[in-house]
């Protein structure tokens, strides 16, 4: 019977006899665990792609691991996209890992009017936000990892949002989320939104529900971004996932 291991390194490619993890995967499999030659471990490449081996060589240019099986596994349902406001700091980390863990599909920072951090994402911050969603779903053992959108205005975003299902976070609304996705059928993509701690405008709110989004109470109190989107994630995934 084959060693099941518990060290998880993602990769970004799964193609050869063997792989060379990154720098920074190597680092921890080499410095942190102090992996030996032989040590059986798993790999993903955050597409559905995955792999048994065993570390074949320990070198400071990088961590060597020989293929031993490869799989691939089809993405679980619901496929769901969480749109947001960016919060700021250590609350978006918060907000990135979580999503990860409730294996959101796609996440897409939106720029409202009231939005209190203009979100950018230049080469080192989509660096960063990747290094928290892959190290999510190495915790998780998910094998794939969300898509990171453009961060984008409302109306650009609203302009090619054609999920069947829509889902607007609203505290104001009395619409349970039950009701909204009872004829939710298999297959059907999900989007979520959510929108600043601030609120969002009556116009915004005016195209949103133009655009074909259905307004979901959230409970009874005011939630900040990362909480409402977490509790809206879970809950969806509670109910059809």
């Amino acid at each position: 019977m084959q060693e099941t291991s518990r060290y998880r390194f993602f990769v970004s490619s799964l193609f050869g006899p063997s792989v060379i993890l990154s720098e920074g995967e190597s680092r921890h499999a080499r410095d942190v665990l102090r992996l030996r030659p032989g040590d059986a471990v798993e790999l993903f490449d955050g597409s559905g792609g995955k792999a048994s081996g065993r570390i074949e060589r320990l070198a400071k240019s990088g961590v060597s691991v020989l293929i031993e099986t490869r799989q691939s596994v089809p993405r679980p349902e619901p496929r769901i996209e969480l749109a947001f406001a960016v919060p700021k700091g250590k609350r978006l980390d918060w907000l990135l890992e979580k999503a990860t863990e409730l294996s959101a599909a796609k996440l897409s920072p939106v720029e409202f009017a009231r939005s209190v951090a203009t979100p950018e994402l230049d080469e080192h911050a989509r660096g960063r936000w990747e290094s928290i969603c892959i190290a999510a779903a190495k915790q998780s053992g998910l094998d794939f990892l969300p898509e990171i959108s453009e961060p984008e205005p409302l109306s650009k975003f609203l302009s090619h949002s054609r999920a069947p299902y829509r889902l607007l976070g609203d505290p104001r609304e009395s619409q349970r989320l039950p009701a909204a996705l009872a004829n939710w059928q298999s297959g059907q993509a999900i989007t979520l939104l959510i929108g600043p701690e601030g609120g969002i405008s009556e116009e915004e709110t005016q195209q949103i529900r133009a655009s074909g989004f259905a307004a979901v109470q959230l409970g009874q109190t005011i939630l900040r971004v990362e909480t409402a989107s977490v509790a809206l994630l879970s809950a969806v995934q509670a109910i059809v996932g």
